[in-house]
Order: C-alpha cells, then sequence, then structure tokens
C-alpha cells in the first residue's frame, strides 16, 4: 500500500514545464548584459590652470597715461594659504598674516575688512592650497571669497597655486 501511494503522489505532481522558464532566465540575463553601461571610474583628475601670477587689469591706456603712484599687481594681491588637516579637511587659513577661524562666516568677516577699506589696496587674492586639502573644503573658501568681493562692489579675481611643503610655516 506504501508503494502505490507513492506511485499516486507521483502521478498528481504537476507537470512543470522546464526547458520555457530557462529559456526566459537566458533571454533577461542576455538583456541585461547587453545593456549594462558600467559608470565611469571616480578619481582625482588633473587641472590644467593658469599659471599662480596675480590677474592684471588690461586697459586701454597706455602706460604713460597711468598714474604714477599705481601699485603694482604684487602689492595689490592678498595672499591667503589654506592648510588641510585631518583627512583632508580645512584646519588654517591664513590671510595675509593672520590666522582666521576655519568658519567661512567669520573669513567673510576678515575679508570684508580687507575689500571694503578703502586704503587698503588689495583687489585681487592669490590662494595657496595644501594638496590634501578636499575640493568640497576648497569650494567653501572660494565662496566665501566671491561673496566679500560682491560685498565689496569688485570684481572677482583669484589666483590659484599648490602650496609647496615647508612653505609659509
Amino acid at each position: 500500500m506504501k508503494a502505490s501511494e507513492a506511485r499516486r503522489r507521483k502521478a498528481q505532481a504537476p507537470d512543470v514545464p522546464i526547458a520555457p522558464m530557462l529559456d526566459m532566465a537566458f533571454q533577461l540575463l542576455t538583456f541585461f548584459v547587453l545593456t549594462y553601461h558600467a559608470a565611469p571610474i571616480e578619481g582625482q583628475f588633473m587641472m590644467n590652470l593658469l599659471p599662480p601670477q596675480p590677474a592684471t587689469a588690461i586697459t586701454p591706456e597706455s602706460p604713460s597715461e597711468q598714474p604714477s603712484d599705481a601699485l603694482p599687481t604684487t602689492l595689490r594681491t592678498l595672499p591667503t594659504i589654506l592648510r588641510a588637516g585631518g583627512g583632508g579637511r580645512l584646519d588654517q587659513i591664513k590671510v595675509g598674516e593672520q590666522s582666521i577661524s576655519t568658519d567661512t562666516r567669520e573669513l567673510g568677516k576678515e575679508l570684508d575688512k580687507y575689500f571694503q577699506d578703502p586704503d587698503l589696496p588689495f583687489d585681487q587674492t592669490l590662494i595657496k592650497v595644501d594638496p590634501k586639502l578636499r575640493y568640497g573644503e576648497l569650494m567653501r573658501v572660494i565662496n566665501a571669497f566671491s561673496d566679500a568681493f560682491v560685498r565689496a562692489k569688485k570684481p572677482p579675481k583669484l589666483s590659484f597655486d599648490e602650496l609647496q611643503p615647508g612653505e609659509s610655516e
């Protein structure tokens, strides 16, 4: 009796065709393989930047028509140094000879002193950046400088250079 029950169960089992399921599986696999587009590899990219010389204003006037008391470009350039700390975070901002908090609001207030004072000749900035500094941190500082130039009603003039090891310790 037990053998006959086993035959009945075997005979009553549903007949599922496996070939169409395998065909569908291979069709789906082929579809995904053929339509897959790998994302580009993220990484550090090299940029060809302009040399770190300060920007100069090009005027149609001849040099003889310019006033003799005009300051050279290097004296109108505000030197700024950005140092990175652990993990590429912004650790130190040095504007001129003064160290400033890494808070961008504090940086903005300090830049307003430089750019809005008519007695100070600064109308452009040379930013020396630690190569370990994260890009997002640099962009925060650039935004603070751009905002300060706008508040001073001056066109933003920024130049960049890589900070060399041991420079301006």
